[in-house]
């Protein structure tokens, strides 16, 4: 994600897909230089890479030693200077796109989000994984703990400690398609069909306007199809649909033979398949309970069709 240090102080700041910049306490980067106008500039991520824009500043933005014509979008790269009313200038030590990022204390070693999700300490082994609610909150799921998490916290692994950026914004849904429309888990039917030893599990899912998406198989899938099942079962039984299908982690990895490492693994592979796929609540596809330690499957529309 963009990370602009201020020299002066070594703090560093997690860029929001808009960040005003100023003297206003309503600004993400304020500014106690009397040079600084109330709101001074942005830096935005335009898609591609990030921009910093002038906002008809009195003392000027500064880029690379440049100023800025009021309004004029100039691609701000990685390593390049940016000062605001002729104070020092700041760095921007990090371009990747907007997103979660953490930093290994000990080593300094960078991680960035893999498909809007930040894994801990590497996707390939999630310790701790954080994402965004839809309701702007910031999580992170360490074990089978789910607790709220915020910018420049730290998150303990036991051997290892990492500071953690998180941007306020993440900017637009994504669009995803041909078509351009968001893909939200609430509005798909998954079915899933296993085959008779159970071996594997194919997975298809429908959208409400008919389209079929291709989910290439995973060994994640019978975890997706175990979880399917319970909230099926619940829903013949007549509970209701805000209880149905939760399973305490233990239980489930125990039922699947799972070790705490490859559940954690599989979960996180489940979610950012169908990141991939374009859905914007992609985390939504494991939910958890933040008390009891218990998850389900976050789909309601579900089958089960033996082959």
């Amino acid at each position: 994600m963009g990370l602009l240090l201020d020299p002066r102080s070594a703090r560093l700041i997690a860029l929001s897909a808009h960040t005003l910049i100023g003297r206003s306490s309503a600004c993400l980067i304020v500014l106690d230089d009397p040079r600084a106008s109330a709101e001074h500039a942005a830096i935005t991520w335009s898609g591609q890479h990030w921009e910093a824009r002038d906002l008809g500043s009195l003392n000027g933005t500064w880029l690379d030693g440049r100023r800025l014509t009021a309004g004029e979008r100039a691609p701000v790269r990685r390593a390049a200077r940016v000062a605001f009313g002729g104070g020092a200038p700041w760095i921007l030590v990090d371009d990747l796109p907007v997103g979660p990022t953490a930093r290994n204390e000990a080593t300094a070693e960078t991680v960035h989000a893999a498909s809007g999700m930040l894994a801990l300490p590497s996707p390939a082994a999630p310790c701790a994984t954080i994402y965004l609610r839809p309701d702007g909150t910031w999580m992170v799921e360490l074990g089978n703990e789910l607790r709220a998490i915020a910018n420049g916290d730290a998150v303990d692994l036991g051997d290892t400690l990492w500071s953690v950026f998180l941007p306020d914004h993440l900017g637009p849904l994504p669009q995803t398609l041909k078509e351009g429309t968001a893909l939200l888990l609430g509005d798909i039917d998954l079915t899933f069909v296993p085959s008779q030893d159970e071996e594997h599990v194919d997975v298809r899912a429908r959208t409400d306007d008919g389209k079929e998406l291709e989910i290439p198989a995973r060994s994640s899938h019978y975890l997706l199809l175990t979880l399917a099942r319970a909230r099926l079962r619940d829903a013949r039984a007549g509970i209701s649909v805000d209880e149905q299908g939760w399973m305490y982690a233990t239980d489930l990895a125990d039922m699947l033979h799972y070790t705490a490492e490859r559940f954690n693994l599989e979960i996180f592979r489940s979610r950012s398949q169908f990141a991939k796929l374009g859905f914007v609540d992609a985390p939504r596809l494991i939910e958890r309970r933040t008390t009891t330690r218990q998850l389900r499957l976050g789909v309601a529309r579900l089958r089960v069709t033996p082959r």
